[in-house]
């Protein structure tokens, strides 16, 4: 982000690395010309009296903290670029102060730079491991490259017509209707040419622009006194009937600097009154700013650097009192406020607050984070808005409209008009759909024309039947639990199921659908044995599972279940095994809620040897895997997949007429009464 996120606030960020005594000795004019440039924040013309400096300078320990202080240069003007080059350059020269490995991460971080980011970081934790900075900056790493890779449904553009190729930030709306948008710049033509020497742009103003009937946004237009002065003004919140702007305003008299404060004007007409500073208590030396309120206009949050904070610039919150001052400010907590900056606050209707901060996990820069109360009034833990709200750069200055779905940011990021740039965003609806295949559980076969219903909890019921593959599709509504059932002719009911509730992402939901005959044997692949064992093994659970579904879903119907063993062994030995397999899948149903009259247990031992019904490069179709056919097959890899096909477990409807005896129960205990 440009200089002016400071500038808009803020004290002044004087450098703050190390000053060597060789450095304070070896010091010559040009170097108390640059530091005493940098002192005022002129970090341009810093960064030219540093390079004069450097070449005038032979002591190797000044030149690495020169270097460094021209990195610092380049950061603080948002030239991140350059500034990534010095402090690559401070490392190699050996400069000895460890907070160029913070810097030099942070830099790259923004750049987008991840792995390398993270590497400098790490290195940065060895040589101060009791700075978080490190480590909160390890995670945003790790964080970012999840990030990256699953964005969430915003859909970020830039303003074209609104935006320059100077600094244009902090949108804020001019009434309720949104067809009004507030927003500092630093472009020319602004209500005076005078350059800013900090910035080497003009001092920044309040610009409006006007959106028509065909939503396209008017070019800006300056707004005149006193809502712009000869110094910065920025940050603005405009009340829902367009009468009152709360702004920061950082006034200028004489060529002195007064400080940035929050100011407030009142609208007559089409004119604005004088602005008046905004009665908070706070010490005379503190600047505030970027104000925040709610509608009714009796709650502001502000951003300050006021002591008892947690470090560089907090966000606080103070209530109205009468005769238009307002309470002592109470810092929002330290899950809000970190060691970092927290900065451009936005109070949504229905409670939260939408803020930049560099002091929480982010991408890369300032990101945007949202939090609110919980039950007992204290503030959440924020939620970084991630991807493609945040970027690698700077992100801040949300604003949303009440229906939390459209609104505008600042951003820095790559492929803008340049500097900071104003984007509006929008969450576009969700969307759903559901699709699958139909098919014959026992042969694989599709089965076209078959009637798929739809069942919605919200009370909605549709109907299609399969096309000339197999295939269904279906439109689902956000928020609804759904049946998918198929009901047809000489196959079991089946019944699947699928929510779109909790899911925030667009998603077409895949449920093949394979319907089981009833008049057929059933063969249940999944459910395997350990040698000479009838415990059944974890994979086994998924078929189960599958056919307690089934029964749950067909209540009438009752089954035998048959296991099967190959060869190897007594007669006896096998009978007595699948029985105790067979046996052990009947108690797992029962375990899921079926019936035990509706199952049956049958142990087959060898006796029914697997007839091949489908080719599979090894077997014929209608082979019969008898022992005597396996003991004639070569190769020792296909006699055990024959054996393998014997030690199934199946299962067959005997009948469809069953009644349930818990409901005939119930009605005899109804008639008896």
């Amino acid at each position: 982000m440009k200089n002016f996120l400071r500038i808009i606030l803020t004290l002044v960020f004087l450098f703050v690395g190390s000053s060597s005594e060789v450095f304070a000795q070896k010091k010559n004019r040009k170097l108390k010309k640059a530091d005493y440039a940098f002192s005022l924040e002129e970090y341009s013309k810093a960064a030219e009296l540093y390079k004069k400096a450097y070449k005038k300078t032979k002591n190797r320990a000044v030149k690495a903290e020169i270097i460094f202080k021209q990195g610092e240069c380049f950061r603080l003007s948002g030239n991140i670029k350059r500034a990534k080059n010095y402090y690559k350059r401070a490392i190699k020269a050996k400069y000895p102060d460890v907070t160029v490995y913070l810097r030099y991460a942070d830099i790259l971080r923004m750049l987008g730079e991840l792995d390398e980011a993270a590497i400098q970081y790490k290195k940065y934790v060895e040589l101060n491991p009791t700075d978080v900075r490190g480590e909160m900056g390890l995670k945003s790493c790790n964080f970012a490259l999840k990030w990256k890779d699953i964005p969430t449904r915003y859909k970020v553009e830039i303003m074209p017509l609104v935006n320059s190729r100077y600094n244009d930030f902090s949108p804020s709306f001019g009434n309720g209707d949104y067809s009004e948008l507030y927003f500092t710049s630093s472009r020319e033509g602004g209500l005076t040419d005078k350059k800013d020497a900090r910035t080497g742009e003009c001092f920044s103003d309040v610009w409006l622009s006007k959106i028509n009937k065909k939503g396209i946004w008017s070019r800006p237009v300056v707004m005149s006194e006193p809502i712009n002065t000869e110094g910065n003004e920025g940050s603005v919140y405009v009340n829902k009937r367009g009468t009152r702007m709360y702004l920061t305003q950082c006034k200028v008299e004489k060529k002195k600097d007064l400080g940035c404060g929050i100011y407030v004007s009142e609208r007559k007409g089409r004119m604005w009154e004088p602005t008046q500073l905004l009665q908070i208590n706070v010490d005379s030396n503190t600047t505030i700013g970027h104000p925040a309120l709610n509608e009714d206009e009796t709650i502001i949050i502000f951003s300050s650097d006021l002591s008892g904070g947690y470090g560089g610039k907090d966000l606080w919150i103070s209530v109205k009192e009468k005769r238009n001052r307002w309470s002592d400010p109470m810092n929002l907590g330290p899950l809000v406020n970190t060691p970092g900056d927290e900065m451009f606050p936005f109070l949504s209707s229905d409670g939260v607050i939408y803020f930049a901060s560099n002091g929480h996990v982010g991408m890369g820069g300032f990101d945007i984070y949202k939090t609110s109360k919980d039950e007992n009034g204290a503030y959440l833990l924020p939620v970084n808005l991630k991807v493609p709200v945040n970027s690698a750069g700077d992100d801040f200055g949300m604003i949303i409209e009440s229906n939390g779905e459209r609104g505008y940011l600042t951003s820095n990021r790559a492929g803008g008009k340049g500097g900071d740039d104003i984007y509006q965003f929008e969450l576009p609806p969700l969307e759903f759909s559901l699709q699958g295949i139909v098919t014959d559980s026992k042969t694989g076969a599709i089965m076209t024309g078959i009637n798929v219903e739809l069942k919605g909890s919200d009370g909605t019921i549709n109907e299609i039947k399969t096309d000339n593959t197999g295939k269904y599709r279906f439109d689902l509504e956000p928020l609804t639990s759904y049946e998918i059932i198929v009901n047809t002719e000489g196959y079991l009911t089946k019944i699947a199921r699928e929510t779109t509730e909790g899911v925030e992402f667009n998603k077409n939901f895949i449920v093949d659908l394979r319907v089981d005959p009833v008049k057929k044997e059933i063969i249940l692949p999944l459910i395997q044995y350990d040698f000479n064992k009838f415990d059944l093994r974890p994979e086994s659970i998924r078929d189960l599972d599958e056919l307690a579904e089934a029964l749950l879903d067909n209540p009438n119907v009752v089954i035998e279940l048959k296991s099967h063993t190959d060869y190897i062994g007594s007669n006896a030995q096998n009978k007595k095994l699948s029985q105790q397999r067979a046996d052990a899948c009947i108690l797992y149903l029962i375990d899921k809620g079926i019936e035990k009259d509706r199952l049956i247990a049958k142990g087959m031992g060898e006796t029914e040897p697997y007839v091949i019904e489908k080719k599979d490069g090894r077997f014929k179709v209608g082979d019969v895997l008898t022992e005597s056919y396996i003991k004639k097959i070569k190769f020792k890899k296909n006699k055990k997949a024959a054996n393998q096909y014997n030690r199934r477990t199946s299962f067959k409807v005997l009948r469809e007429d069953y009644a349930s005896k818990s409901t005939n129960n119930s009605i005899d205990d109804k008639e008896n009464k």
